[in-house]
């Protein structure tokens, strides 16, 4: 019994032991693990972090927002900058600078300049957006802050990068039309309440000309640009391509002989194409039904089938003919 207790515990023990180093040596793995995929981000940080002296990269910085305002059409002149920092960040070397801009002008050029900063290829942060309307309609004031982390002094594993390296998002994109129904609503605006329109008296038609039935406005330059939904309420926005202007109908509104229907949410296929729509405005006339998908001018109006409409629209004689 002796001699097999001599011999069983120190195997034991050395079980004992061997498990605790498994278990130290899958800590270290998984650690070592964690620690490579921290270097790569760090190192994927480190070259969107502009590096350098503060004052030199605020500079940069300085030169780099004027020629964004610049790109996006906007008036230098009407842009103001007030220097960040640095305020040092942590208890390492890294510092936070940039600048409070204040300016004004177009409502479409403005959040096209938030849009290239917010998705410049640099480290960082643009906060404190503040628009104020102004008597000018599509016309706000804006002020923010565009900021960003130096190194400094800049490690020997971090790669030296500068302002001049900054890539600027392309404004021709899906993510930037995302924005464009701020600028179609002129959401910034204060509200005024559309007068309502009046319709001159026109003089009846002389027998002896022949009646022109055609509509006196042109449908081609009208197009719709929003159909949204506010508070419960469906809104149908119509743009004058030729001066610019929205106009905001609803349901139940006149249009020259059409009717504006209601607006329908279903997602249908667009005619003559393999693509679909996820909505429409549907209008009647004497003729019919007829639906114009956003996008798309007045001119472009395709006719649909009663047994196309909303069930809501569908007539009471037309369920009844087919309920079966």
């Amino acid at each position: 019994m002796l001699v097999q207790g001599a011999i069983l515990k120190p195997a034991q023990e050395l079980k004992r032991q061997k498990a605790q180093l498994v278990l130290k040596l899958n800590k270290m793995k998984k650690e070592q693990e964690q620690y490579k995929i921290a270097e790569k981000e760090v190192t994927a940080a480190g070259k969107m972090i502009i590096n350098g002296n503060s004052d030199q990269v605020n500079g940069e910085m300085g030169e780099f927002l004027n020629e964004v305002i610049q790109k996006v059409e906007l008036n230098p002149r009407a842009f103001t900058r007030s220097p960040v920092g640095p305020n040092r960040v942590g208890k390492g070397g890294a510092k936070e600078i940039g600048w409070t801009v204040q300016g004004e002008g177009s409502l479409e050029k403005i959040i096209d300049l938030l849009y290239l900063l917010e998705n410049s290829q640099a480290f960082h942060k643009l906060d404190g957006i503040k628009f104020t309307p102004v008597n000018q309609p599509g016309w706000v004031k804006v002020a923010f802050r565009y900021l960003t982390i130096v190194l400094d002094p800049v490690p020997d594993a971090v790669k030296k990068s500068g302002v001049t390296n900054i890539m600027v998002a392309d404004l021709a994109t899906p993510e930037r039309q995302l924005y464009q129904g701020i600028v179609a609503r002129d959401i910034f605006r204060p509200y005024v309440k559309r007068p309502e329109e009046v319709k001159p008296q026109e003089p009846p038609p002389s027998q002896d000309q022949p009646h022109n039935d055609q509509p006196s406005f042109n449908p081609g330059i009208w197009k719709v640009v929003s159909l949204s939904e506010w508070a419960g309420k469906v809104e149908i926005h119509l743009m004058n391509t030729e001066d610019g202007s929205v106009h905001l109908y609803t349901p139940g509104d006149k249009i020259e002989g059409w009717t504006l229907l209601a607006v329908d949410y279903r997602r249908m296929p667009l005619p003559n194409s393999i693509l679909y729509s996820d909505s429409r405005v549907i209008l009647q006339n004497a003729e019919g039904y007829w639906a114009v998908e956003p996008g798309s001018t007045l001119a472009q109006l395709h006719q649909m089938k009663v047994e196309d409409l909303p069930s809501d629209l569908k007539p009471k004689e037309f369920i009844e003919n087919n309920d079966n």
